[in-house]
């Protein structure tokens, strides 16, 4: 799929989102429904919702401070993913593809992702504090597509399973936290990247996150620490630290603006803790635009 052919069917699925839910609310507003008390009025059964769902994302990304020696990041960022609903849980993929917009004539500038697929069994919910709260179980695969992967790691897949779990408020709003712990394993041709340089066996990821939502706004803030082991046996972590302040325009369309930090967990002495709310040499700043169906 060409990149113009991907922004040519995101922008025409954002009209046809944007035309559903004004037809959407324009016929609610007119066409009574299965509880309607209208006298006369023919009761209409709700159409059942679908088992089927799709997402669509753009996202503008850059280093937060240009120090004007060629060093800054930019880059547009595309997604979808589609997910369906069963009796049993839910399956979901997602595919993305990245323009460097610094470089876009350079063959290695710009890349897809790697294919994350996923099974999510249906959550245990229970009562929690007058909360509700969820325990959930997932497991994935990994689909190898980026140049990274397929020529420089030889990568050929990697699973690995995840238990969440989660808090909020019934209706979603108020304040809500979310944690999370995976488990995984890298399947590689060799053990060695092209350049001899010793690759991740295995990995686990820690989460835990906090939002805040009130009306259509929300803001959020996650913390990630990635530990991974070699096949030397050698133990390495890294993190990351994002911020977001997101703008739900209806229920399928939002908007959102964000910061991220990333890097080693621990300095190059393997002693201080690197772990950094902002960091001017790292910090990265995103605007997007979400849509849902």
């Amino acid at each position: 799929m060409k990149l113009n052919v991907f922004v040519t069917l995101f922008v025409q699925t954002v009209v046809m989102l944007a035309s559903i839910n004004m037809a959407t609310a324009a016929t609610s507003a007119n066409v009574p429904t299965a509880t309607s008390t209208t006298l006369g009025a023919t009761p209409v059964a709700a159409a059942p919702s679908s088992d089927y769902h799709m997402s669509m994302s753009i996202s503008r990304s850059t280093n937060l401070i240009d120090f004007q020696d060629g060093s800054r990041s930019d880059s547009l960022d595309y997604s979808l993913a589609p997910s369906m609903k069963t009796s049993f849980g839910t399956f979901a993929a997602a595919l993305a593809y990245s323009q460097n917009l610094r470089d876009q004539y350079s063959r290695t500038a710009s890349d897809w992702s790697d294919i994350p697929v996923s099974f999510s069994f249906k959550p245990k919910v229970f009562k929690l504090a007058d909360r509700d709260a969820k325990i959930s179980y997932s497991l994935s695969a990994v689909i190898p597509m980026s140049q990274y992967s397929v020529k420089k790691d030889q990568l050929q897949t990697a699973i690995s399973g995840k238990l969440g779990f989660s808090l909020s408020e019934a209706d979603g709003s108020g304040f809500g936290i979310v944690s999370g712990i995976s488990l995984g394993r890298n399947f590689h041709a060799f053990e060695e990247d092209i350049n001899g340089n010793v690759l991740n066996q295995y990995s686990s990821n820690q989460n835990l996150g906090m939002s805040y939502t009130i009306g259509d706004w929300s803001l959020s803030a996650d913390f990630v620490n990635r530990t991974s082991m070699t096949y030397a046996r050698n133990i390495k972590s890294s993190f990351e630290i994002s911020e977001e302040l997101g703008y739900s325009l209806n229920s399928n369309i939002t908007f959102a603006l964000g910061h991220t930090n990333a890097g080693s967990t621990l300095k190059p002495n393997a002693a201080d803790s690197n772990v950094e709310l902002y960091n001017e040499n790292t910090s990265i700043v995103y605007a997007t635009m979400s849509l849902a169906y």
